[in-house]
């Protein structure tokens, strides 16, 4: 691929979480020991069972509570999750199939990678403002690895994108490349003003920022100098908004509070708003045209897979009372 990805981790850090948590949030009840109540198995996919409650656990994981539903809501809300587990033991029965695991190191390798400059309590923290737990988002990551290399294995070519199709892209999807005004800044963060009054006297006295922020800042991006790339405005708090885009560039700001705490910002270059060139596009183009392919693939094998595995599904335990 000759066509790099943008994005701050945070924005990376919640669409992943979403994205695995909506398809693999219980991929450790999966790998439980099967139970076998007296009717038997509710799905069969190849030699994988799932129990009725089994997948009554699963539903409660999923939709706390669909009592307030209408029986033909909740049998569909059943079936959707139902299409989802078929999918990931397909994807498990495929990894047995295939002696196919995630090892310890890339495990953390993979998460060090999505925690960057997070702690691990900062992480935590993260996770549970989404309703998550490290405990299952770190399952769910477990799978979507496994997931990855099933479909590398499965792979009868390799996936890739020409210069042309990016170009072509790029002359198709213009609109998409308009960018608005960005401005490049940094920022520290203190627990009290009195903590950033301190730092902001040193700003006065010449101090760098950069420097400053690796000092005394208390933000997870302090390794970085308080970093916080480009960005737009709506991509950060309103009252971060409210000053940053206002300050003049290569001038700190007073003390901002915020939720967080209180912070010092300095804007180090404004760019104003205009078509971005193929130049500086071509390599995000060519990485979302890459996933687009690699999603096509998948789809594809894995809908192979689900005509090639025999599946059973007991409908009949399924259908509330009262549409039995």
């Amino acid at each position: 691929m000759n066509c790099s990805k943008y994005g701050e981790k945070s924005i990376i850090l919640l669409k992943l979480t979403r994205g695995l948590i909506s398809f693999f949030l219980l991929f450790l009840l999966s790998c439980q020991q099967q139970e076998q109540p007296p009717q038997g198995p509710l799905l069969e996919v190849g030699q994988r069972q799932l129990t009725l409650q089994q997948f009554n656990r699963e539903l409660q994981k999923s939709y706390s509570d669909i009592s307030a539903l209408t029986d033909e809501e909740q049998l569909q809300f059943k079936k959707q999750l139902l299409k989802e587990i078929i999918d990931r033991e397909l994807i498990l029965g495929e990894a047995t199939r295939l002696d196919i695991q995630i090892t310890p190191d890339e495990l953390d390798a993979a998460m060090a990678e999505v925690r960057g400059s997070y702690s691990e309590e900062e992480f935590t923290k993260v996770l549970e403002q989404t309703g998550n737990t490290l405990e299952t988002w770190i399952a769910a990551l477990r799978l979507r690895l496994l997931t990855t290399k099933v479909a590398t294995a499965a792979q009868t070519s390799p996936v890739q994108v020409s210069d042309s199709e990016c170009k072509k892209y790029y002359q198709d999807h213009r609109e998409e490349f308009n960018r608005p005004v960005e401005i490049r800044a940094r920022q520290m963060l203190f627990k009290t003003r009195d903590e950033a009054n301190k730092v902001h006297k040193l700003l006065k006295e010449g101090g760098d920022f950069a420097a400053l922020a690796k000092k005394y800042s208390q933000s997870p991006d302090r390794e970085n100098g308080g970093a916080l790339g480009y960005f737009s405005a709506g991509q950060l708090p309103a009252e971060f908004d409210a000053v940053l885009f206002k300050l003049p560039v290569r001038q700190f700001s007073d003390p901002v509070e915020s939720p967080y705490g209180f912070h010092l910002f300095v804007v180090e270059r404004k760019r104003k708003a205009g078509l971005r060139p193929y130049a500086a596009v071509k390599d995000e183009i060519a990485e979302l045209l890459y996933q687009q392919k690699e999603e096509t693939a998948f789809h594809l094998w894995l809908e192979n897979l689900q005509e090639t595995t025999e599946t059973h599904i007991h409908w009949e335990l399924l259908q509330p009372q009262s549409l039995q």
